[in-house]
Formats: structure tokens, C-alpha cells, sequence
């Protein structure tokens, strides 16, 4: 180790400023145990603290002393999904609340059938006078060309009504319902347009 005598250089204002300087460090005293060991106890005295508080949070305890333990969904049990079936089959039953969907009757005179058709009772039944009161019958339930005549042939041997086409099947069977003839017949030979119907001794006025 060189001491300052063996220095090569000049003494100068630098080296009389440090001449009084000495080596200094940073020296600490030691610790009391007490001290180092607070860290180890606070840890042990805040985290069963920290743990049941975190416990309380999971479980949805609010602190009230009611609640008896954390707030779960019920869920229905079977005897009320059944309750609640059964009120909804009775708020649904078809028939009480829902309006009426029918349409009105075919059988109102003037509306659905043409009541302006020719109509022929030929009287085949050997009964004076049947033709006629039929025509009345016909007439009263609003038909407006009913005409009555007499019949000498053979066939049809029970009463019969013919009528022409399909278009005057509704105003045939008005007809047969009213007259109380049932034996309905579509032929373009016998009716020629119109219906006729052919009374034999089997047919009494309604």
C-alpha cells in the first residue's frame, strides 16, 4: 500500500481539502425481535379476519340473523307446477270466453239460394188439387215462380224432384227440405232448366 510520501505528484488545493476527510459508511443499530416478528403477527391476527369476511361475501350473507343462512332461488315444488297447470287449463278452456264463429243460416229465404227459379209440381197422384196446394206452400216460403200442372206418365213411380245442372242443387235441396221429398234427382231431360218435381200418391202437404 503507497503511503502519501511515495505520491509523484505536486501537493495542490485538492489534496489540502481532503486531508482532514476520513472514510465514512452508514452503520445501523440492530433491530429489537419485537420488531422483526410484527409483520409475522399481524399476518396472523388479520388473515382468519380476512377469511371469514370473504366466507360472509361468497355466501350472500347480509348479516341479518333472520335470514338464517345465504338467500337460494326456490324452486316451485310439484304440487304447485300442478296448482299453476290446472289454472292454466281452466283460463284456457275452449267454448267460454272465445266469440261466436258461426256463420249465419243458409236457410233464410232470399239470401243463399235463388228463389226466383222456375219450380213445375206436375200431380201425378191422382189427388185433385195437390199440385196447386204444393204451389201455395212453395209460394208462402217465398218462391216467386212455382206453377202447378198435371201428369199422365208412368215413371217416376214415387215422388221425385229432378232439377237441371249443380248450380241449382242448393235451391233443389231447399225445396226437397221444405216439401218433405227426398228422392232428389239431376237430370237435364226431365228439368229442362228448371226443377220439377213429379208428385205421386206417396206425397202428403207438410
Amino acid at each position: 500500500m503507497s503511503s502519501r510520501e511515495d505520491y509523484p505528484y505536486p501537493e495542490d488545493e485538492f489534496d489540502v481539502l481532503g486531508a482532514d476527510r476520513v472514510p465514512q459508511g452508514v452503520h445501523r443499530a440492530p433491530l429489537p425481535r419485537w420488531r422483526q416478528l410484527l409483520p409475522f403477527l399481524i399476518v396472523l391476527v388479520l388473515a382468519p379476519t380476512l377469511a371469514f369476511v370473504a366466507v360472509r361475501a361468497l355466501s350472500g350473507d347480509d348479516g341479518d340473523p333472520s335470514a338464517g343462512g345465504p338467500a337460494t332461488s326456490q324452486e316451485p315444488t310439484s304440487e304447485e307446477t300442478t296448482a299453476e297447470a290446472g289454472d292454466e287449463e281452466t283460463t284456457t278452456d275452449p267454448g267460454t270466453d272465445e266469440p261466436s264463429t258461426e256463420e249465419p243460416s243458409s236457410e233464410e229465404p232470399g239470401t243463399e239460394v235463388d228463389r226466383s227459379i222456375q219450380i213445375w209440381v206436375l200431380n201425378g197422384s191422382g189427388v185433385g188439387g195437390l199440385a196447386a196446394d204444393t204451389v201455395t206452400v212453395l209460394e208462402e216460403d217465398g218462391w216467386l215462380d212455382a206453377n202447378a200442372a198435371d201428369y199422365g206418365r208412368a215413371q217416376p213411380s214415387s215422388t221425385t224432384l229432378f232439377y237441371d245442372n249443380p248450380d241449382q242443387a242448393e235451391a233443389a235441396e231447399a225445396v226437397g227440405e221444405l216439401l218433405g221429398i227426398t228422392n232428389l234427382v239431376e237430370s237435364s231431360d226431365a228439368a229442362d232448366g228448371d226443377i220439377v218435381i213429379v208428385l205421386r200418391g206417396d206425397f202428403t202437404l207438410p
